[in-house]
């Protein structure tokens, strides 16, 4: 598998399925070579025996899906693997190579809880490369891309990903940047912090669009809870971009719209 690749992985249900309709327009849109991946377990008591029943429904699965993500898009390089072991180390060994990797998750607000699963926590924490997270509407191709921005040091990489991500879909560009709460009159921001981000952010955008002068962007410095603020933002969006630092890493923050996004969340990693 080349760097370039990206990796879906499914399990044949809905969530999984959608994951896979988006790996696919993502990979027609950047050219990469799409990976189906489908996890089977071994039977207990056979440690090191194939698991011939489960490897074969894996295996249907990603027939399936492969047959999904070409639809309408015959000329998709998409490669379909069955592999076994337990279904979050399958999934975090294919990112230490790949390009991006995407999941699914099943739902809306408190349902979405039960159904992103510990497969795709477990991902979206672990995970050394960017994660994509597909839920809320993931069919949308209107609305903006939203980058998220939590703090000046993390700026220049999600405003970069999603002046990118702006650019491939013909899109406006949303900064949003909301300062976490204080928790005590201690903790509160010096007079003027709001500015010198403002400023900081502004600087970086006006740098960025010299590379991506067609895409419309917009930044906003708001108050609130930041994770309320993004999860409105993301009502309107069709992706949404978010800094997740060094793994093994998933803040409350990305970890809430994770749950309660509207639309595709993309996790960004520090790989240095």
């Amino acid at each position: 598998m080349e760097h370039n690749d990206i990796v879906v992985g499914t399990d044949g249900g809905a969530g999984g399925a959608w994951a896979v309709r988006w790996a696919a327009s993502q990979a027609a849109r950047t050219g990469a070579r799409l990976r189906v991946v489908s996890v089977h377990h071994r039977q207990p008591g056979t440690p090191t025996g194939p698991d011939v029943s489960g490897r074969e429904r894996a295996w249907a699965v990603v027939t399936a899906a492969v047959a999904d993500a070409r639809g309408g898009r015959p000329t998709l390089d998409v490669r379909g693997s069955a592999l076994p072991g337990a279904p979050g180390d399958v999934l975090l060994a294919e990112t230490r190579s790949a390009a991006l990797l995407v999941v699914g998750s099943q739902g809306r607000g408190a349902l979405a809880s039960a159904l992103l699963g510990s497969v795709g926590v477990h991902v979206a924490t672990y995970a050394t490369g960017p994660v994509v997270v597909v839920r809320g509407r993931a069919d949308t191709a209107i609305g903006t891309v939203v980058a998220g921005i939590a703090d000046p040091a993390s700026a220049e990489r999600v405003l970069a990903a999603g002046f990118e991500e702006a650019h491939r879909r013909g899109c406006a560009l949303v900064a949003v940047h909301a300062p976490t709460p204080p928790r005590t009159p201690a903790e509160a921001p010096s007079a003027g912090l709001g500015t010198l981000v403002r400023a900081d952010v502004s600087e970086t955008v006006t740098r960025l669009r010299t590379l991506f002068p067609t895409v419309p962007v917009e930044v906003e410095l708001t108050t609130g809870n930041p994770a309320d603020v993004l999860v409105a933002a993301s009502r309107s969006a069709q992706l949404v971009v978010l800094d997740a630092g060094s793994a093994p890493s998933l803040d409350p923050v990305n970890h809430h719209l994770l749950l309660r996004a509207d639309c595709p969340v993309l996790l960004l990693r520090d790989t240095l």
